[in-house]
């Protein structure tokens, strides 16, 4: 093991042992207020020339990884950083938020706009020294489109030419996508829609690894590597070690630009100390920062500070599938019933300058997204904190009070349960607001379980259909990558319910399902829009998810880091290709 790995080790001793006598009792504050779409960097150090040689060790402070680090399965936002440090796909997106070659060295479209061709460098291996060729391309999308695939990425392929014939068992040849030479690959489609030119960038995996066993019909093999990673990207998975951290080390055989930072540990950190582990020095970067009383101390502290609008926002799922919620009058209720006014504005409210550094929104898409326009806003309904009105919607609903002051519909009194992570911060200041006004005010017995970050994700997504009646509720938080609204095509569409998908609310509209498909069909955004809209509308007047805010995020970190820019669609692992560590 690296001598740098050991004495990081060593320090996680030292500083546990410290933390363990911890505890953060401040109210949240927040830093200064960034204009919409801005990003700066406070104490941004130029960095020095140094030498072509990738040195120096970053430590990041991260929730936790659940050890899925397939391109094709994971679901946990934190996996996916690993992944994208791992791997490559033709294609990514730029700090300017365009698309630009990886693996790709240029592409064209054909006339009727259906096919796309990618001419790929020939210079890329992966980490084994095997080179990457169209053909391992050819498999990833085939693993995609595969019968017995059980990921959420499977979007990817449903428009490609040969899908339904393929996936149906008709044949075992997928013509979606095709090599015509060991460095030219195809993709053809069924029509020329505007989401296809993203549906190509997906990680490419190493045939001979990960297809080993794979035959058609049986993508179990590919399902069962998950730590043990291989891609052709800047980094190599060392070591990863449950509830503790994942070790990275520079990929000697990696041939693109940048990444000249040796070693990335990414350290598991808990939330009521991650700040201290900061300004300790026992980690080094804290990404996507939300909390107020944290961001004054690590700018009254000399640390570097990038801030920007956040691609994405948190949220209340419901499960509009099972129990009480699944009655559009009953989340109706719980919407208006739910002060998010209040929480954003105590939340996010800095003392120091007298501004709040979030927002409330009733759309679901991005803060960048294109999609939002001044009559979408006009449009939704505003859930303003109206307890009376919240009772009244229940009591027609045909939801009453007992004799034991409890909410009551057909025998069945109204109970919801919550999934909520253990020292949360959000969580500890919402769930006694959800107690006071949901419990007390409405009469809604409410059950809370504290359940482990990676256990929500099972109930929720990788094992849903089993999990259907153990829940109500969660509060999570989304990052949004594109500012294409077409994101919301398998959070919403009903195709997308069921273990492994990404349709956690379980929500099934076969006018949203049109729409969606209508929509992304249309390659001007402006035409686009109105079908949006019109998708938001029927999403906000269901009460099919709750935003509950939409923030700015801060990149705390060591001024050791320099060269270090991250965006609303640029983050911090996208942002390592021009950062370096000066000592």
């Amino acid at each position: 093991m690296k001598k740098s790995l050991i004495l990081f080790l060593c320090l996680v001793m030292v500083t546990t042992a410290f933390l363990a006598g911890c505890s953060s009792t401040d109210e949240p504050e927040v830093a200064e207020t960034q204009p919409a779409g801005e990003e700066t960097t406070e104490a941004a150090t130029e960095a020095p020339d140094t030498s072509n040689e990738p040195s120096g060790t970053l430590i990041v402070g991260i929730t936790e990884a659940s050890g899925n680090f397939n391109p094709l399965y994971y679901s946990s936002s934190y996996d996916g950083y690993v992944v994208d440090m791992v791997f490559e796909g033709l294609i990514a997106l730029n700090f300017d938020g365009e698309y630009e070659g990886v693996i790709a060295k240029d592409w064209e479209y054909s006339e009727d706009g259906k096919s796309i061709t990618f001419n790929m460098r020939d210079d890329v291996v992966f980490s084994d020294g095997q080179p990457l060729t169209a053909h391992d391309v050819v498999f990833t999308y085939l693993v995609l489109a595969d019968p017995s695939y059980t990921g959420r990425y499977g979007s990817a392929v449903k428009d490609m030419v040969g899908y339904e014939a393929f996936y149906a068992g008709e044949t075992d040849t997928f013509e979606g996508v095709v090599a015509l030479d060991d460095y030219t690959v195809q993709f053809n489609f069924t029509e020329a829609l505007r989401t296809n030119f993203s549906n190509t960038g997906y990680s490419i995996l190493p045939k001979h690894y990960y297809g080993a066993d794979y035959a058609v019909g049986n993508t179990a093999g590919v399902e069962a590597i998950t730590t043990e990673a291989m891609g052709s990207g800047p980094y190599m998975i060392a070591q990863f070690r449950d509830k503790e951290l994942v070790y990275l080390e520079r990929n000697p055989l990696y041939s693109g630009e940048g990444y000249m930072i040796k070693e990335i540990i990414l350290k598991f950190v808990d939330m009521t100390t991650d700040i201290v582990e900061l300004t300790s020095g026992s980690v080094d970067l804290l990404a996507g920062v939300i909390e107020p009383t944290k961001i004054a101390e690590a700018r009254n502290g000399g640390f570097s500070i990038n801030s920007y609008n956040r691609s994405g926002y948190g949220y209340i799922k419901t499960n509009n599938e099972w129990g009480p919620t699944s009655e559009k009058a009953v989340r109706q209720a719980l919407y208006y019933s739910f002060n998010v006014k209040e929480f954003v504005n105590s939340y996010y409210y800095d003392k120091d300058t007298d501004q709040v550094l979030a927002s409330v929104q009733y759309h679901p898409f991005s803060q960048v997204s294109w999609a939002i326009t001044d009559e979408l806003l006009d449009s939704m309904i505003e859930y303003d904190f109206d307890l009376e009105k919240a009772k009244s919607i229940l009591d027609e609903a045909g939801w009453t009070i007992n004799a034991d002051g409890y909410r009551e519909k057909d025998g069945q009194v109204m109970e919801l349960n919550i999934a909520a992570m253990p020292d949360h911060d959000i969580l500890a200041t919402l769930i006694p607001m959800w107690e006071r006004d949901w419990g007390q005010g409405l009469g809604v017995k409410l059950n809370i379980s504290y359940l482990e970050f990676n256990t929500i994700l099972d109930y929720v997504i990788y094992n849903s259909d089993a999990n259907v009646e153990n829940w109500s509720l969660f509060f999570l938080a989304t990052s949004i990558t594109t500012p294409d609204p077409h994101s919301l095509y398998t959070t919403f569409h009903s195709d997308y319910i069921g273990s492994g998908n990404d349709n956690t609310s379980r929500y099934s509209n076969p006018t949203v399902d049109a729409l969606l498909d209508e929509a992304k069909a249309i390659m001007d955004i402006e035409e686009a829009k109105p079908k949006y809209a019109e998708i938001a509308k029927i999403l906000n007047e269901d009460a099919a998810m709750m935003p509950v805010y939409a923030n700015t995020y801060f990149d705390l970190y060591n001024p050791k880091l320099v060269d270090f820019k991250t965006s609303s669609l640029y983050d911090w692992v996208s942002a390592l290709k021009d950062a370096k560590i000066v000592e």
